[in-house]
Order: C-alpha cells, then sequence, then structure tokens
C-alpha cells in the first residue's frame, strides 16, 4: 500500500492509486464469492442424507395467522 500523500499527488497519480484500491477491492469480492459457491456446492450432498422427506403426496397448507 501507498504512502504518499494525496494533497502531493497529481491528478493521474490520485486515479491510479483509486483504480488499484477498486481493483483489489474487486479481487477480494471475487474469490469471497468463488469461495462461498465451492462452499454452497458441497453442503447439499453432505446434508442430504438428513434432510426433509415428504411424501410425493403430501398436503401443505398454510393458514392465516390471527391478529393481535
Amino acid at each position: 500500500m501507498r504512502t504518499q500523500d494525496p494533497e502531493t499527488m497529481t491528478p493521474a497519480e490520485r486515479d491510479a492509486e483509486v483504480a488499484s484500491i477498486f481493483a483489489r477491492g474487486l479481487v477480494r469480492a471475487i474469490h469471497a464469492e468463488r469461495s462461498r459457491s465451492t462452499r454452497d456446492i458441497s453442503e447439499p450432498a453432505e446434508s442430504a442424507a438428513g434432510g426433509l422427506e415428504l411424501s410425493q403426496h403430501a398436503d401443505l397448507s398454510v393458514s392465516a395467522r390471527p391478529r393481535g
């Protein structure tokens, strides 16, 4: 990370610094998303054995909540 005072930087140097900060953040976000996606893909296989099972003809209903 740079330690140059922004007040002494040229406009081009400030633009480059902002672009560098943005790029590092973007790379971190991509790595985090890929890590999360990889984890999400592996979880269903691990938890499938303990998942809920519904019969093919399960009657599900939802009733209104009482007010109050």
